[in-house]
């Protein structure tokens, strides 16, 4: 739950640090900031997606990234992305891979510029039930005719995530690192 009492970077759109302020100011009015997400694999090659909780405010009962975080103040895209397999998931030893920077409006005054990891665990995990019902694993293949199907199944952001994924038209809109 990061962010939840503490504050977040705010930025421009080039992603430079313009200031603080907290998540529901942030969101209320619509400025810049920046999160992180994981698409873990187990060793099938399954993907494990999260299926968000019926108590969340913001898009309950629906496939989000294997995690998905707000960075706080000062943090690292990658020491949150850590954060949240920790946090989320409990777990501690799972390697990333930095696949991209992206940015894009996840929904109304919610505009981001994230980084999108990979990485592989078959280990144990344990969810947080207040914001997650249960995870999921899904064959690409099983994404792919899911998107096709209902892509109200996902959260806006997993739904154009999974779409850049699979090389699907997606509004991702690539950010280059800095």
């Amino acid at each position: 739950m990061a962010g939840m009492f503490g504050y977040l970077d705010v930025v421009d759109e080039n992603n430079q640090v313009i200031g603080k302020e907290t998540r529901a100011k942030i969101h209320r009015n619509g400025l810049w900031h920046r999160g992180v997400h994981v698409l873990i694999f187990n060793s099938k090659g399954y993907l494990i997606l999260q299926n968000r909780s019926s108590a969340k405010n913001k898009f309950p009962n629906r496939y989000d990234c294997s995690v998905s975080e707000h960075l706080e103040e000062g943090e690292t895209y990658e020491a949150a992305a850590i954060r949240g397999l920790r946090e989320e998931l409990k777990i501690t030893d799972a390697g990333l891979k930095r696949l991209l920077r992206f940015k894009m409006n996840y929904g109304p005054n919610d505009n981001m510029i994230s980084e999108l990891y990979v990485s592989h665990y078959d280990g144990p995990t344990q969810i947080d039930k207040r914001e997650t019902q249960s995870l999921e694993t899904f064959s690409l293949n099983e994404i792919k005719e899911m998107l096709a199907k209902d892509e109200d199944k996902f959260a806006p952001w997993t739904k154009e995530i999974l779409k850049w994924y699979l090389k699907l038209p997606s509004i991702v809109e690539i950010f280059p690192f800095n």
